[in-house]
């Protein structure tokens, strides 16, 4: 090297430093690249989901997940006699990551909030991709109160992002959560949100788009059963939202609600264990929305509903459950539909509920319900149904008790229904209180196996079709009231 070239002074061209900047850009604060590929979508975690994946696709998951225990469902608790709930008053594991601390390194740690306050700006200025509930100071070891962390993650990411929860993590809050930004999807699978205050235990997505995947949201302790908004554990009032194999494990009311005019929903492999009211719950004017394999374990009260109350304005409509397992009920019936039009359920599976295992109708005082109208209910399994004496249910009954109302167009078939209350005073039932109307209920291709001696009855001759029913193997004479 020559002197002159020695002196020279170095040049850096200027394509190298944007490369340099745009690198430093890219890194978080973990210093690892982003965006991410996406666990939902398999593409860049920076893109919105184009799509959600189908029913019944593969769907992500995480290296050793696994489902959480369920908490022991509490007891059982006082409940209006007819069962439904009122509509609520309107309005209404893995290695923690620790918050800063002073130490011997002063300097350390300042540069640590640089470098988060650099990663926060640059959420705020509009970078999606797949973003830790730890950057924003959750910490999620079961001890430290997440709440203003959980919110102030769900409010800053923006629309399209994802927001991830770390496998094992159980995060604290103690104050209903809420999403409000469209389109955000919430990974959770392994972890827990538990609720410490069971009076705002909720968690509220007020949002369209939202997809939430594989949260476990559990409740510390439940003491009674409430009814508000705010005590719903999983609470949907938006258009096109996405649960898939979200877990509920104690609820202080519904596990899962569905309302405020929600559409277009869908609630995939969702699970509740210990709810005080429905395990499912949808209402509020619901529509065009699916419940695929919902499981439901010792509900306070009906395992999956669909309800639709007057003050409401409008009824449920177009609403399809399929495949629902009801796994026991400490009060309330199996699956339900009280007041709706279009609701169908299929291949359900009900055993060991406090009263009838299959429930379609409409109630008056308190709840005032609209009626149900073209209900379809078809295959699947009966058993152990009407466990409560005090409730005459049997297994199947289609009641209407809302005066001026006229319940029609129910169709039952292809239940196989077993081990009902003996002392029940029959095993299907259809019955219409004064003032109250009731049209073309069919019963067909079910068989009735133990359970009571009467395996039919109705005061209301004219409006059951009743056909191919066997009771112990032998034929059950027809009934052509229309």
């Amino acid at each position: 090297m020559s002197r002159a070239s020695a002196r020279r002074p170095r040049t850096v061209s200027r394509a190298l430093v944007a490369s340099a900047l745009l690198a430093l850009c890219l890194v978080g604060s973990t210093g690892v690249a982003e965006p991410r590929p996406s666990a939902l979508t398999g593409g860049p975690a920076g893109a919105a989901p184009t799509a959600v994946p189908p029913v019944g696709g593969a769907t992500a998951t995480e290296p050793g997940a696994a489902l959480p225990v369920p908490l022991p469902a509490p007891g059982t608790d006082t409940a209006p006699a007819t069962g439904s709930m009122p509509p609520p008053p309107p309005g209404a594991g893995g290695a923690a990551t620790a918050a800063p601390s002073s130490g011997p390194s002063a300097s350390g740690t300042a540069a640590a909030g640089a470098t988060a306050g650099r990663t926060e700006a640059l959420v705020v200025a509009g970078a999606r991709g797949d973003i830790p509930v730890e950057r924003f100071g959750a910490v999620g070891d079961g001890v430290t109160d997440d709440t203003a962390a959980l919110q102030k993650a769900l409010d800053t990411v923006p629309t399209g992002s994802i927001l991830r929860l770390r496998a094992g993590a159980t995060y604290l809050h103690s104050d209903v959560l809420r999403v409000r930004t469209p389109g955000l999807t919430v990974l959770g699978r392994g972890a827990t949100v538990t609720a410490t205050q069971e009076t705002r235990s909720a968690f509220h997505v007020d949002a369209d788009r939202v997809v939430v995947e594989g949260v476990t949201f559990a409740l510390a302790t439940s003491t009674e059963r409430f009814h508000a908004y705010e005590q719903m554990k999983v609470r949907v009032s938006a258009d096109g939202v996405v649960l898939r194999e979200v877990h509920v494990r104690g609820a202080a009311a519904a596990g899962f609600y569905v309302g405020n005019g929600s559409g277009d929903f869908l609630l995939d492999r969702v699970t509740v264990v210990g709810s005080r009211a429905d395990g499912v719950h949808v209402t509020g004017g619901a529509h065009d929305g699916r419940v695929v394999s919902p499981v439901t374990t010792d509900t306070g009260d009906d395992g999956v509903a669909v309800v639709s109350y007057r003050a409401d304005g409008v009824p449920c409509a177009r609403v399809e459950i399929s495949s629902p397992q009801v796994n026991g009920t400490t009060w309330g019936r199996g699956i339900s539909v009280v007041g709706g039009d279009d609701i169908t359920y299929t291949d359900v599976a009900v055993r060991d509920t406090d009263a009838a295992g299959v429930y379609v109708g409409s109630e008056g005082d308190p709840y005032y319900t609209f009626p149900s109208r073209r209900v379809r209910i078809s295959r699947g399994t009966v058993t152990g149904a009407n466990t409560n004496p005090a409730k005459d249910h049997g297994a199947v009954l289609v009641y209407a008790g809302h005066s001026g109302t006229t319940t029609a167009d129910v169709t039952i078939r292809d239940l196989a229904v077993s081990g009902t209350r003996p002392g029940a005073s029959w095993e299907l039932g259809v019955l219409a209180d004064p003032g109250a109307g009731v049209q073309r209920v069919t019963f067909s291709g079910i068989s009735l196996t133990g359970g009571p001696t009467r395996p039919f009855h109705t005061n209301a001759s004219p409006a059951v079709r009743l056909f191919d029913v066997s009771d112990d193997g032998a034929a059950v004479p027809e009934h052509r009231g229309w």
